[in-house]
């Protein structure tokens, strides 16, 4: 079946109960308080992907992007939209350089072309893992042997 079709909107930073109401239905393990929504919308990272269906509009999945630093810090899909490819076509009409996810879900993301940047870590309660676009890899490699060791970029 193929991802349904959907547009995006910008959230407001009063948007809070939108964004929770997708986060508490998707069953997101981690909390999600009013500031950080409030701040992600304050920089236009707040996004919700929205289906029509008929004459209604669902909320389908909900994301959260430090754009500064051009990384995913939340993408929640709904269940009743989840398994159809909408997590994946958000995900690449993001096309966040960094994600920082749930460990348990590094195999989605690498299926989508992202790759472990160094450890996992704990984060408050869960282990999280920082992922790059693979890419952005290569591009880093080709800066170091251009610049050698004075290159900022260069990976350890």
């Amino acid at each position: 079946m193929p991802p349904p079709n959907f547009t995006i909107e910008i959230g407001a930073p009063q948007a809070y109960a939108r964004a929770k109401s997708l986060l508490n239905a998707g069953r997101h393990p981690v909390f999600i308080g009013p500031n950080m929504v409030a701040r992600s919308a304050r920089q236009g990272g707040l996004l919700f992907a929205v289906v029509r269906r008929g004459k209604r509009s669902h909320d389908a999945a909900v994301a959260l992007v430090n754009v500064r630093t051009s990384t995913l810090l939340v993408l929640n899909v709904h269940p009743h939209f989840r398994g159809a490819g909408l997590g994946s076509k958000f995900l690449e009409f993001l096309r966040p350089n960094f994600a920082r996810v749930l460990a348990t879900t590094v195999p989605w993301f690498q299926q989508r072309d992202y790759a472990p940047l160094g450890e996992p870590r704990m984060g408050r309660s869960l282990l999280t893992q920082v992922m790059v676009r693979q890419e952005l890899l290569g591009l880093a490699g080709r800066m170091a042997q251009h610049f050698g060791e004075t290159c900022p970029c260069a990976l350890p």
